[in-house]
Parts: C-alpha cells; structure tokens; sequence
C-alpha cells in the first residue's frame, strides 16, 4: 500500500486525528440521547462516517473510547483542581461549582460512571479508579483540611464524608433527572446547574461552615 493511501475505512483526505475526534463527537451524541448499554461500536462508527475498524484502531475497544471520553471532560478538570494555590481555601466551593458544571456538559457522564463503574466488572471500572478516582479520592481530603485550617468549613467535618456528600450533591440530580423532571416536576434544562450549585452551596454552608 502506498505511504500516503488512507487507512482502511477510514474517508480519504480525513486525517487520522480528526477521524479520532470525530468517532468521540459521535459517541458523545449517541450517549445523551439513548441508553449507552444498547450502543455499539458499528453505530458509532456509522455516526462518524467511518468503518468500524477506526474504533479499533484509535481506542482498541468501545470502553478505550469511553475512557477516551472521560479522559477528555474530565482530564482538564483535575489537573487545575491539582494545581490550586495551597493557600486557597475555597477550592472545595470551587470543586463542586465546576464539576456540576462539567456534569451538565456531559450529561452522559453520570449514567457511564454508574452502569460501568459502580455496577461494571471489568478493565474499564479499573482504569477508572486508577487514572480519575484515586486522584480525586487524593485531592479532596487536602482541600477541605486546608479550608478547615482557614476557617472556612466546620474543624469537626470528617474530610472524607464531608467530599462523600459533596460528590452525592453534585452527581445525583443528573442520574435522577427522568424521576426528577416527571415526578417531581423539576426542569432540568439550561440554568439548573447554577440554580443547583446555589442551592446546595446554602445548603452544604449550614452544616458545614462553623
């Protein structure tokens, strides 16, 4: 095969990159709107305007490109929460202000975690834990002992239940959103991601701040 033919399946004149962001977009699309259990590589793959084989190739498996997908919302994310001032204080508000944001992004995110890592058996829940949650689980406890030493969160708050409950507020209304808009007739539309970090930010301040 000549040097410069394309790769199998692959349009000719798509560079291999934007064959990669493009099978990512798709998947991200499919993901918000349908149960992602149901998803299948050659789907995605048609989404993109590409064969199957370019799942294969760029991510290995349909879990290499959720973790690719995870990579890329979450990535950024706990590597500015990794690089706080050590004399900031409110980088536990400000944790919980921006991953509800980022959640809302995403709103495939919470339902992968669930199914995949809370309820998954397999390489995806492991790499999960290794490359995002036990930086997380690292970080948080750092940051509300610093907020603690500054005065800004109660000295008698176990760090670790005190980010338990953060996370819970932060991650559960996006998993409950089909109970929460028809039972309890919540909109969770464009604005309720400010709306919620307000709420819980009064919320948390009444139990948690001295």
């Amino acid at each position: 095969m000549p040097a410069n033919s394309p790769r199998p399946g692959r349009r000719p004149g798509r560079s291999a990159e934007t064959t990669r962001r493009d099978l990512l977009k798709a998947a991200r699309k499919l993901l918000a709107r349908r149960d992602f259990t149901d998803l299948s590589v050659r789907q995605i793959a048609e989404a993109a305007g590409v064969n199957a084989a370019m799942v294969h190739y760029h991510f290995g498996t349909k879990h290499g490109l959720y973790a690719a997908l995870v990579e890329e919302a979450v990535g950024p994310f706990l590597a500015q929460m990794e690089q706080a001032p050590r004399d900031d204080a409110h980088a536990v508000e400000r944790f919980f202000a921006d991953y509800v944001q980022l959640v809302a992004a995403n709103p495939w995110l919470p339902n992968l975690i669930v199914r995949e890592v809370f309820y998954g058996r397999g390489p995806f829940r492991d790499a999960f834990l290794e490359r995002f949650a036990s930086r997380v689980a690292a970080l948080m406890p750092q940051l509300f002992a610093r907020a603690q030493r500054a005065g800004v969160v109660k000295a008698g708050l176990d760090p670790r239940l005190g980010f338990l409950s953060l996370l819970s507020l932060a991650v559960f209304p996006f998993v409950a959103r089909p109970v929460a808009e028809r039972a309890l007739g919540i909109p969770m539309g464009e604005g309720f991601a400010q709306q919620w970090i307000a709420h819980s930010r009064r919320l948390f301040a009444a139990g948690g701040e001295p």
